[in-house]
């Protein structure tokens, strides 16, 4: 069970980092250009795909 517990809190504090430096690279206020193109093409290639079912 501990095992399982410790797994779950790696886990879950892996996403809250990935997400709060998802916008910002480092810890400056510069904004992660690229970040964002990647962004914005996997939503567009969602949209395609939601098109096509």
């Amino acid at each position: 069970m501990i095992p399982l517990l410790v797994t779950l809190l790696v886990l879950a504090a892996f996403g809250f980092f990935a997400l709060r430096g998802r916008e910002l690279s480092g810890s400056s206020n510069v904004v992660d250009r690229d970040a964002q193109r990647l962004r914005c093409d996997l939503i567009a290639l969602d949209g395609r795909a939601a098109d096509h079912h």
